[in-house]
Formats: structure tokens, C-alpha cells, sequence
């Protein structure tokens, strides 16, 4: 199956500025796609480890199985002064 990730703040530097496709198997979590991120863009792996998949504007539960064609948002932690 085949999802969307569009990538914020840091993230667009290390894995792409624009959306981009991502194949995964039937079943996955949002865990495993950010495992599978991690392993696919090392530099961006520290990062990835508390980064949250976004879905309409809601946070999706790591254990949250993702739907075919469907677009997600990679949400890095922010701090702000």
C-alpha cells in the first residue's frame, strides 16, 4: 500500500521539501513507518524518535494502523522561546 508524508520544520532539510510517496506493508503502524524513516534517512533518525504522525489535523496513536492512500504529516518536536 502507499501512503503520503509531507515532512515540517527540520525534517524538510533531511528528508524531502516536498510530499512524497512511501510504500508499506498492509498493517503498519505509525511506529513502523517512523522505524522504517529512521533507517532509510539515519540523519534524521535522532530527530524521528519523537516525531508524530499527523492525519487531519490529529495526532495518530503509534500503535494506530495507517490506511491505503491516505496523507500523513511528520511532526517533529518544537520548542519555542
Amino acid at each position: 500500500m502507499e501512503i503520503t508524508l509531507t515532512c515540517y520544520a527540520v525534517l524538510q532539510e533531511l528528508i524531502s521539501e516536498e510530499p512524497f510517496l512511501l510504500e508499506i506493508p498492509e498493517g503498519f503502524t505509525a511506529k513502523q513507518v517512523i522505524e522504517l524513516l529512521s533507517k532509510n534517512y539515519p540523519l534524521a533518525a535522532p530527530i524521528l524518535k519523537s516525531t508524530r504522525l499527523a492525519h487531519q489535523d490529529d495526532y495518530v496513536d503509534k500503535q494506530s494502523v495507517l490506511c491505503d492512500g491516505a496523507e500523513y504529516c511528520l511532526i517533529p518536536p518544537v520548542s519555542g522561546g
